[in-house]
């Protein structure tokens, strides 16, 4: 594989299950009323809190959304699982941000460029079919959490690179074990050099656009005589606009 991401075989993300089975435990709420907030069908929620239906990504992020609840908590790091009391568990109304997916990590991270990995070896490793992680990074298909996170210990890419929770700051931290604190700073190193190593593949890639911009825009010096410049003809690229 012709790319910096190799294949690792620890199993370094996780869901936190046990987080997800407690919710209303942690809560203090029944799971009606968590499926109610959730616009979930109660059996539904207990089929995904039983492992009868695997969890999507999609589902994660609504019931993140719907509970304010920071997504960071329910993603495991080394077996590590964060279980948050009722007052750190949930974020201030006026405080929540989305939890979003970002999908142009997706398109950066995989595909046929550069240090990049390509889809057919992606859905290798998930051992599925060629087309469907593509359209499962982009959101286009149910995304089963566990081949999330199968991808991403396989290639040891941060959840966050693509899943975008802006509430880390603004959870409680103040009951937090040392073990937990540990944790966090863990998740927030991942993803800083997650965003630097976006930052270098878009300078690169700025860096490649200008080289070949200046192969198609080339000038022609046609005569030179006594040191002097008399005629400097631009060529430019055909395909450029007037």
């Amino acid at each position: 594989m012709d790319n910096k991401y190799e294949l690792m075989s620890m199993e370094k993300w996780s869901f936190n299950n046990q987080l997800f089975r407690r919710l209303p435990d942690v809560l203090d709420i029944s799971g009606a009323e968590i499926a109610r907030r959730c616009s979930l069908k109660q059996q539904v929620l207990n089929r995904y809190q039983n492992g009868g239906i695997v969890l999507s990504v999609q589902v994660l992020m609504k019931i993140c959304n719907s509970l304010r609840m920071p997504a960071y908590y329910f993603v495991a790091e080394d077996g590590a699982c964060a279980m948050p009391n009722r007052e750190s568990a949930t974020v201030p109304a006026d405080e929540w941000q989305t939890v979003t997916w970002n999908w142009q990590a997706a398109e950066l991270t995989f595909g046929d460029g550069e240090g990049k990995v390509y889809w057919k070896d992606v859905a290798e490793v998930m051992g599925v079919s060629a087309q469907k992680p593509h359209e499962w990074f982009l959101l286009k298909k149910r995304f089963p959490i566990d081949c999330f996170f199968k991808a991403c210990n396989a290639y040891n890419l941060s959840p966050f690179r693509f899943l975008t929770d802006p509430n880390r700051e603004k959870a409680p931290r103040a009951d937090m074990t040392e073990r937990e604190e540990i944790n966090d700073l863990k998740h927030r190193f991942v993803e800083l050099r997650a965003t630097v190593d976006d930052l270098k593949r878009k300078y690169n890639e700025l860096l490649k656009s200008h080289e070949q911009l200046l192969h198609h825009v080339q000038v022609n010096i046609n005569t030179i005589s006594g040191g002097n410049i008399s005629n400097i003809g631009i060529t430019a690229d055909p395909l450029a606009d007037d």
